[in-house]
């Protein structure tokens, strides 16, 4: 076959199982590639447009929708649809060559030409003018309406906007080197094929520049003496702070990127204990903290709501969360989002944090960090200001590095913020919580 029609086949598998499944695109596209034997770059490719696709979901549809007359984008077959999506995805984003598109496309050529033409034709800018906001910059931007409301709701419509752009592009990706290996401050100098600048602001990361695939296909990577790590990760280990001869507790810890930092901060002096309530996390979690050396963490299978470390210096509670700060890498989680999935991890986070704080009351001076990739003020804020309510706890002064969280909550000065258009990382939420005397 074809490698270009190939491609495309294989995108259209796999978008036709995302519609039918519950899982990420991600997840979806890992697995297709474990299975397959293609050459890599074909599956470079195939990701890349598959997650596009996903990217631009609700807008592609609007597209298709005002193009079928009165046929119903339902009404027509799974697989139907989603050659239609990514063909007006490469039409319409791309601006690929119409009878280049032909070629690659047979089905959309004999039953399907005029709507593909109408849908790549449309002035989406002329046809919202007349929506409210919120719809306008839904379709424009490719967001749900209740992730956009929320944030206009908190920041500018111009701010808005340069968010919802910067979640449309692709990551930034960091390299910091492990240093639980001998060598680490040399690691570096064989990676001839990527170009990385040292982070200004978190000088633990450099950013990738150019060779990400080199990094990822490096042995250095396999074995686990580089690690690529967003550094709003990192800054939330520098929030934590842990010191050589501490007991740290990290609550949610899988699969274990942060523990390995934990652990290397503590400098082979002091003991981390990792939990997770999935029993197959904690398996995946221990697995990762062999290849990458960490030598002095204990992994347990543990409820958070039901905590079993009680003496734990410092905590860290990198909650379950909606991940709406990291869609630049995950664009289906936001065709995920909907309130009772938001609300139903609310009440996780507020139980976590409710149960670690009633039990760690008795030990004054126990320092927590709250943390999540949300985007979101339910997720971070509300429940802090939530949490100061009910325990007798103190916010402790944030990392230097983010912006104050949003306006209007008593935390607000006290919690930081990360956000991808300000900070070029995922987005995050930290807030460092003491225990009163």
């Amino acid at each position: 076959m074809n490698p270009e029609i190939s491609i495309r086949a294989d995108a259209i598998n796999a978008l036709v199982e995302y519609e039918r499944s519950t899982t990420s695109m991600k997840t979806i596209l890992r697995e297709m590639q474990t299975a397959s034997a293609d050459n890599p770059d074909f599956s470079f490719q195939t990701q890349s447009i598959s997650l596009s696709v996903i990217r631009f979901r609700n807008t592609i549809d609007y597209l298709i929708t005002r193009s079928l007359g009165k046929k119903k984008l339902q009404d027509l077959s799974s697989q139907d649809r989603n050659i239609l999506r990514l063909a007006v995805y490469e039409g319409y984003w791309l601006k690929a060559d119409l009878d280049t598109m032909m070629s690659h496309y047979s089905k959309i050529k004999s039953l399907y030409r005029d709507v593909f033409e109408r849908a790549i034709s449309v002035d989406l800018g002329s046809v919202t003018k007349g929506m409210p906001i919120l719809n306008q910059l839904s379709l424009k931007h490719s967001h749900p309406t209740f992730l956009v409301k929320t944030l206009l709701d908190r920041i500018t419509r111009e701010e808005t906007i340069q968010l919802l752009k910067s979640n449309n592009q692709k990551r930034t990706y960091y390299l910091r080197s492990n240093k639980l290996y001998d060598g680490y401050d040399s690691v570096f100098d064989s990676l001839n094929e990527a170009q990385l600048v040292k982070d200004p602001d978190v000088p633990e990361v450099s950013r990738i520049v150019e060779g990400v695939d080199s990094v990822v296909t490096s042995q250095l990577f396999k074995d686990g003496r580089i690690l690529i790590q967003d550094k709003a990760s990192v800054v939330t280990i520098n929030a934590l702070d842990p010191q050589p001869g501490q007991k740290i507790w990290d609550a949610c810890a899988a699969p274990g990127m942060k523990t390995q930092l934990i652990s290397e901060r503590l400098k082979d002096q002091g003991e981390v204990v990792a939990s997770d309530v999935y029993e197959n996390r904690v398996r995946i979690g221990s697995a990762l903290s062999k290849q990458l050396n960490v030598t002095n963490v204990e992994w347990i299978h543990a409820d958070a709501t039901k905590p079993e470390v009680l003496d734990a210096h410092k905590i860290l509670i990198d909650a379950p969360c909606t991940s709406t700060g990291i869609l630049q890498a995950y664009p289906s989680f936001k065709w995920r989002l909907n309130k009772d999935t938001l609300f139903a991890l609310m009440t996780i986070q507020n139980k976590i944090l409710d149960a670690i704080l009633t039990d760690y009351a008795d030990r004054p001076g126990t320092e927590i960090v709250f943390s999540t990739c949300s985007i979101l003020p339910h997720e971070g804020e509300s429940q802090i200001d939530s949490a100061m309510k009910r325990h007798n706890i103190e916010l402790l002064p944030p990392p230097e590095y983010g912006d104050p969280g949003y306006a209007g909550f008593n935390c607000t000065k006290l919690v930081r913020r990360l956000f991808p258009h300000r900070h070029s990382c995922s987005g995050f939420f930290i807030a460092r919580l003491g225990i009163k005397h």
